[in-house]
Order: C-alpha cells, then sequence, then structure tokens
C-alpha cells in the first residue's frame, strides 16, 4: 500500500487550518474584556422602581388587569376543541387560554399520555356487557353505549374534515391514520364474548362492516394479525373481529394544530401561566387570577363573561375554587401507570393495527390492556398496556397534595363509598405496580408470543383523573369511567370531568358546553345552529350533543367516505 506524501501534507495543512478557525486563544479579541467587570450584563437605564418591591404603594408593579369574553383554563384537546369553537361561532369575541406548561397538549392530550385511538367502540369491549342467561351462559351483550361512543366520533370526524377543508388544520398525515382495529378474544370464554359481541353489533348500521375471523380461520388470522398468530399454542383457540374504519390519532399534535388556528383567528394563548384562584364577581363577571415568574409582580386578574375549565384532572380543583354547588360531592380517583413501547422497526411494521381484548373475570373496565400501532410526532411505535399505578397527583406533572387539597367534607362518603365498592381496581392497580419487568413481558406475551424482551421499553403513562360521585338512582359514592360535564346554574361556567374516551368525543362535548352555556342565547337558534351545522353536518338542536337522530347504512357510509377522502384514513 502506498500513499501520496504531497496529498498527506496538504491535508495536515487543511486540517492545521481548519482547528484554528474552530477555536481561539486566550489573547483572541472575542476572549478579551475592554474594561473591569461592574456588575451588569446589559447596557440599561437605572430601574424606574426599586429591586425587590412588587407593591403598587411603594413604586412597585401593580396587579395586571385584564377582561376579556371567554377564558379558557388548560391548554389541551378539550380547551383546543371549545375555544376554537367558539372563535368560529363568535370571531368577534376576545379569549384567552391559560396553560401551566412550556407548549399546549403536554399533559393527557400528549401522544405518550394516552392510547391515541379514535374511540369508535369497534374493538373496546368494554364498551358492551354481558347479558346472561339464567344458567350463567353469555346470552349477548349491549350495545347502547357503544352505538352512542360510535356516533359521538363519527362528530369528530366530521368536525376535523370541516377544519381540513377551511385550512385549520395541517395535512391529516401529520395527525391521524388509517388503522383497523380489531378486538381479540383469546380462550374458550372471550372466543365465546367476542361472538356474541359480533352478532349483536354487526346488525346495527354503524357497525355493518365489521368481519369475524372464527378460530379455525388461521389463514385469515395470519393477514390480519400476525404478531396474534405467530408462536402461539395452536390448542388456544382465538377469534377476532376487525373493523376497517378505525384510526390512530396523534391528539397531541391535533391539539397544537386547533390551538395554533385559534390563535390565527385572534385567541390568546399564555403559556407558563398557571391559574391561582377563581371566583365570581359582584358585577356577575368571573375572576381568573393568574399569576407567572415574570419580572413584574407576575400576578393578574383576569375577568371575563364564561370561563371553561379544561385542566384535566385540575379542573375538580378549578370548579371548586369557583365555588358552584354543582360540583360538590364530586372527587377524582388519580390512576397513573406504565407503557411498554417497542420502536423496532421489523415489529412494528408487521402490526399496523390496534388490537383490544376483555380483561380477566371481574377486572374492572379500565383494566383492559391494548396493543397499539401508534405514530407519534411522525416515529412508528407499538404500544401495549397500560400497567396501572397509583398516584395521589391529578396530573402527570400535579402535585402529590391534589388529591388531598380536592377531599371535602360534601364529597368524603361518597368517595368511601365508591373506593369500597371498587376494590378490585385496587387490588389490579396494587399488582401491577409490584409486577416485575418478566411479569410485565408475560402480559405482553398474552397479545404477543414472540415478544423478544429486548424490543420494549417501560415508559410513563399521563394520569387518568377517574370521576367519584353520587350515584343518581342509590345516593350511594360510585366511580363513573367516562367524562362529565359541569355547568353552573346561569352557564357562565363549564368544567370537564373524567378520563377517556374524552379526546374521541373532543368535539361532541364541546358541543355539549356550547349548548348547555350559551343553548338560551337569543343567538344561538338564528345565528349559531347554521354554522355548527356546516360544521358538523349530522349535529342536530333537536337531539343530545353527538347523538345522530338517524342512522341508516347509507348515512353511515357516506359519512365515513366524505371523512375519509378528506382525513386520507379511507380503508386500505
Amino acid at each position: 500500500c502506498s500513499s501520496d506524501p504531497s496529498a498527506s501534507l496538504g491535508f495536515s495543512v487543511a486540517m492545521s487550518s481548519l482547528e484554528k478557525r474552530l477555536s481561539a486563544a486566550a489573547d483572541d479579541s472575542i476572549n478579551q474584556l475592554g474594561e473591569s467587570f461592574k456588575g451588569s450584563s446589559m447596557r440599561v437605564a437605572k430601574p424606574k422602581t426599586s429591586p425587590g418591591c412588587f407593591s403598587a404603594i411603594c413604586g412597585g408593579t401593580p396587579i395586571k388587569e385584564r377582561e376579556v369574553d371567554v377564558i379558557l383554563i388548560g391548554a389541551g384537546i378539550m380547551s383546543a376543541t371549545v375555544g376554537l369553537m367558539l372563535k368560529e361561532l363568535e370571531p368577534q369575541w376576545a379569549m384567552m387560554m391559560f396553560e401551566r406548561l412550556g407548549a399546549p397538549g403536554e399533559e393527557s392530550s400528549n401522544g405518550f399520555n394516552n392510547a391515541g385511538t379514535g374511540h369508535a367502540g369497534f374493538m373496546e369491549p368494554n364498551y358492551t356487557k354481558e347479558v346472561k342467561n339464567a344458567d350463567g351462559s353469555l346470552k349477548t351483550v349491549t350495545t347502547d353505549k357503544v352505538e352512542h361512543v360510535c356516533e359521538q366520533f363519527l362528530s369528530s370526524r366530521q368536525y376535523w374534515e370541516y377544519l381540513t377543508k377551511t385550512g385549520k388544520l395541517p395535512a391529516p398525515e401529520a395527525w391521524i391514520h388509517q388503522t383497523n382495529h380489531i378486538a381479540l378474544g383469546v380462550g374458550k370464554d372471550q372466543v365465546e364474548f367476542i361472538k356474541k359481541r359480533y352478532e349483536a353489533m354487526k346488525a346495527h348500521p354503524l357497525f355493518h362492516t365489521m368481519e369475524i375471523c372464527l378460530p379455525e380461520e388461521t389463514e385469515k388470522a395470519k393477514q390480519w394479525a400476525p404478531l396474534i398468530v405467530a408462536g402461539r399454542d395452536p390448542k388456544e383457540p382465538i377469534c377476532m373481529t376487525r373493523v376497517p374504519h378505525g384510526t390512530d390519532v396523534d391528539y397531541g399534535e391535533l391539539t397544537k394544530s386547533k390551538i395554533t388556528a385559534f390563535q390565527h383567528l385572534g385567541g390568546d394563548l399564555r403559556l407558563h401561566t398557571e391559574v391561582k384562584d377563581l371566583k365570581k364577581n359582584n358585577d356577575g363577571k368571573w375572576v381568573v387570577t393568574t399569576k407567572v415568574n415574570g419580572a413584574g409582580s407576575g400576578w393578574a386578574r383576569n375577568k371575563a363573561k364564561f370561563v371553561f375549565v379544561g385542566a384535566g384532572g385540575w379542573a375538580l380543583l378549578m370548579l371548586q375554587k369557583a365555588g358552584i354547588p354543582e360540583v360538590n360531592g364530586y372527587m377524582a380517583l388519580p390512576v397513573t401507570g406504565d407503557w411498554a413501547i417497542c420502536q423496532n422497526p421489523e415489529v412494528v411494521h408487521q402490526h399496523r393495527v390496534k388490537v383490544y381484548a376483555p380483561g380477566a373475570p371481574g377486572a374492572p373496565p379500565m383494566s383492559m390492556p391494548h396493543l397499539d400501532y401508534r405514530t407519534i410526532g411522525g416515529k412508528e411505535v407499538l404500544l401495549f398496556g397500560p400497567f396501572g399505578s397509583m398516584t395521589m397527583k391529578f396530573l402527570r406533572y400535579g402535585s402529590v397534595t391534589d388529591a388531598f387539597k380536592a377531599l371535602k367534607p360534601h364529597n368524603i362518603l361518597p368517595t368511601m363509598g365508591a373506593l369500597s365498592r371498587n376494590m378490585s381496581l385496587a387490588v389490579m392497580l396494587m399488582k401491577d405496580v409490584f409486577k416485575s419487568s418478566m411479569g410485565k413481558l408475560h402480559d405482553i406475551r398474552h397479545y404477543y408470543p414472540e415478544a423478544d424482551p429486548d424490543d420494549w421499553v417501560f415508559i410513563p403513562a399521563g394520569v387518568r383523573a377517574q370521576i367519584i360521585k353520587k350515584d343518581p338512582k342509590t345516593g350511594k359514592g360510585m366511580l363513573q369511567f367516562g367524562t362529565e360535564v359541569v355547568t353552573g346554574a346561569n352557564g357562565s361556567i363549564c368544567g370537564l370531568l373524567g378520563a377517556s374516551p374524552g379526546a374521541s368525543t373532543c368535539v361532541s362535548i364541546a358541543l355539549a358546553v356550547i349548548e348547555k352555556c350559551f343553548g338560551d342565547k337569543p343567538d344561538f337558534k338564528t345565528k349559531w345552529a347554521p354554522k355548527l351545522k356546516v360544521m358538523i353536518p349530522s349535529w342536530s338542536p333537536d337531539v343530545a350533543a353527538g347523538d345522530m337522530k338517524k342512522v341508516t347504512p347509507d348515512i353511515v357510509n357516506g359519512i365515513y367516505k366524505s371523512t375519509g377522502d378528506a382525513l386520507h384514513v379511507s380503508p386500505k
């Protein structure tokens, strides 16, 4: 092997020149101080106020006073949807949105803090309750809940279609993807459940595209979900149903895009701003006291005619501060946990589906694990879980004192009653808390028998603040899985409590907020209703928000065709 001496010399000279450009000696002008340092990094004028004084009396910065028409607390998917909808309905209204963190959509809406499922009831077993025969065998399942959830998500798809076509949302590929939704049954009992569920749902227009894969159809099962089948004991029966209209949604990206549109229409987003108090003024307006770490006092009193509290788990604390009697008796049970995440492209590309299965017999509804294809920030991954855990925080970035602050004399008895009636949830959470890594891998292999432990990483999930309240029928404490809108008597304040399927049903919830709080206003029927009908064509002021007045296969197919084309999520 030979080398050219002149080439080597040229390379050395070039490297020497490069090193000189990338380094500087102590005598370099950039490292020289012109004179001795005098204690200020800026050339500034003498301050007009004395340092450390924040009182208006002694010349400090006074508390900022602002007044707007609408204030939204929290910058998650709910505030984003309510705020954007109201800004289109009333463009002249001044609106402010306050967010404690440094970006929108970083709590429950963040892509890694939720399952990212477009909940339409296609595969979630907890939306179809078992109905037993006298001998204890499975007779059928109920479909009222699953129908309602599906109709609500159709409203969301229509609104997102409208926003996309009007240029208020970016290209759909940035936040939504078509993903087959599969309900899985493993073992004799679960296979029977999946069959009965298929029989009950297939007849309804909302689910007429549902297909079934019976235990003996092994080749079809391999085509639908190869990871589920590979390596599984052939003696263990499995059954699946599939709906091709399923979606995976990055709610964090969707939230940010909606809030960007909100700002383009004139909405005012304030980040790094914490709401400290919420009280009603003598003039009937609400005063939202905020605090920032600023050059002035940092405090501000913000007045508004209407306040929406979309602060996730902290919504309960905010509504309690507001002192509205409608929130009495409510408490929250915060639940957190971990996801198992797989980033191996070879594995991810074999499972571009979402798979849900029933939990163990007697397990609480929220214990239904799932193996999900996800696209988060453009990154394709698989998520499994969640593995539950307990916390005192109402938000992932909340305080360990949240639950203690929310406990009041009026909600102690409902809380005790709800916890005593849901000991199975506590047992499940404790088992997950002490479950080893190999124990978690065993759970993953119930879905994906050939899972490689080196492919899976455990990451924190978000916090779900499940609703505790009095049962309207018995008066006893109950744990409610889902979301609930709590509105003040005159409709000037409204908040959202609860968890899943909140993000999927954000449009129906926003409609419910608007109808509850503004439905009796003179402009609602003449001015607002026609605009809402353009945004969500299936919406009707004559039925509950999210419900469809008439459901036929033609109507459902039309909605899926229109939204599928606009959002690029038509079945492949």
